[in-house]
């Protein structure tokens, strides 16, 4: 009786089990892409949002670049990656939070950590076009270019997501920020990816 009892019990599990898998699988790929849009100004995203929402997401932005950047401790490599005069040191990028404007081009200086300066910002997008609840909302964020398409929007993740200034579709998962760690040789962007495999003076 026992075993019976076992038996029916596995077998009940195994068709509740069923339609959790079946939903999951469904949902697998299926994300949808929400609008957003990349800008390099408050003026460039006041002219599509509200212009206190824009200065908010920018100082989000500005506040997370020292955080996510992609870090590397020697400025040559750095600039391989986002050109000469492209990099800044962490300290730079610190001082430079807050305001309402991106950091303008900089030489950075010595010591520390160099980093990209921060290009633009992806405004932040709370709600899908249904108007309901994202559940991976997409979050105000810093946007880079690299040395080798300079008209490309990436995340510091290496993101693209937008051609040039204004709105843009993306997937919220593939825009989460997440901290940045230390860069032994380039490859932000197709073009230093591709230089990184001939190099040996970077690291790595």
């Amino acid at each position: 009786m026992k075993q019976k009892v076992l038996k029916r019990s596995k077998k009940a599990a195994l068709v509740l089990m069923v339609p959790t898998a079946t939903f999951l699988m469904a949902g697998c790929g299926q994300e949808e892409a929400v609008q957003t849009a990349a800008f390099e100004t408050v003026d460039q995203c006041a002219a599509y949002y509200n212009p206190e929402q824009c200065k908010a997401d920018l100082g989000q932005a500005l506040a997370m670049h020292t955080q996510v950047a992609p870090k590397y401790t020697d400025k040559a490599a750095c600039e391989t990656d986002f050109g000469v005069g492209q990099c800044e040191t962490q300290a730079q990028a610190a001082a430079a939070a807050g305001t309402e404007q991106v950091p303008q081009q900089a030489q950075a200086s010595s010591g520390g950590f160099f980093m990209p300066m921060m290009m633009g910002f992806l405004a932040g997008q709370m709600l899908n076009r249904s108007g309901s609840q994202l559940k991976q909302p997409v979050q105000a964020q810093p946007l880079y270019k690299s040395r080798d398409d300079r008209s490309t929007f990436r995340t510091a993740t290496n993101t693209p997501v937008a051609k040039g200034v204004g709105p843009t579709y993306i997937k919220p998962s593939s825009v989460q920020p997440k901290p940045a760690g230390v860069v032994n040789r380039g490859g932000f962007g197709a073009q230093a990816q591709k230089r990184s495999g001939s190099a040996s003076s970077f690291g790595g």
